[in-house]
């Protein structure tokens, strides 16, 4: 009996450590959009470099996104992922794997803090405009810059970085429903490229820092 309320209570922990966590994680990041402004006024905007490289001329871009929307079902399924695939994957993600398995659900709430405090580094030392903002004629209608999705944030790409760190949590996972999930989560970074959210390299650079904080966070 005592080792059933053990185990009850250590659950107990770490639903209320991961919500913590996940609180701690979305604040921060949101702390950090507002006052970026001041902090990264010395920060060097390197888009030029960037267009150098493979996968970044318009002619590619504005390819992608029109045969994207000439999809219509495609388009609108994308861009329903990219407008849910950042906060969603958050919040819905940990909330989801509080329910069944609470310790999993704090990993990822830590993960997710560590991916925002790194990206708060390279931002405020470096960024580079998005695609939509380097080529202004492309055919969809995006937000204005605002605070919470401040136009350096790019590369690299926090949905990206988020969502791979969601995907990695529940591919993992036994459940059916969790592999499920783990292939819509999956599709997002296509959704950033595909709407010209994000150069090709904001997704790859996204991935691999969401690889690599997960890996990290075996040892904290």
């Amino acid at each position: 009996m005592s080792r059933v309320i053990n185990i009850g209570n250590l659950s107990i922990t770490s639903r209320v450590r991961a919500i913590l966590m996940l609180i701690l994680a979305y604040a921060y990041w949101n702390l950090y959009s507002l006052v970026y402004p001041h902090l990264g006024r010395w920060s060097v905007n390197y888009t030029d470099l960037l267009l150098a490289l493979p996968g970044t001329s318009r002619d590619f871009v504005l390819g992608l996104l029109v045969w994207t929307k000439s999809h219509a079902l495609l388009y609108a399924f994308m861009d329903v992922l990219y407008k849910t695939g950042f906060t969603g994957v958050i919040f819905g993600v940990t909330l989801y794997l509080l329910l069944i398995d609470p310790k999993s659900a704090e990993r990822l709430a830590k993960s997710c803090l560590v991916a925002f405090l790194i990206m708060s580094v390279i931002f405020v030392i470096a960024y580079v405009y998005p695609p939509h903002l380097v080529y202004t004629d492309l055919p969809r209608e995006y937000p204005p810059p605002g605070w919470q999705a401040r136009p350096q944030f790019v590369l690299p790409s926090p949905h990206c970085t988020v969502d791979t760190l969601g995907f990695i949590a529940l591919v993992r996972r036994k459940e059916k429903l969790s592999k499920m999930l783990a292939i819509v989560v999956a599709l997002i970074p296509a959704s950033t490229v595909l709407l010209a959210e994000h150069w090709v390299w904001d997704a790859f650079t996204g991935i691999f820092l969401g690889y690599l904080v997960y890996r990290l966070s075996e040892r904290f």
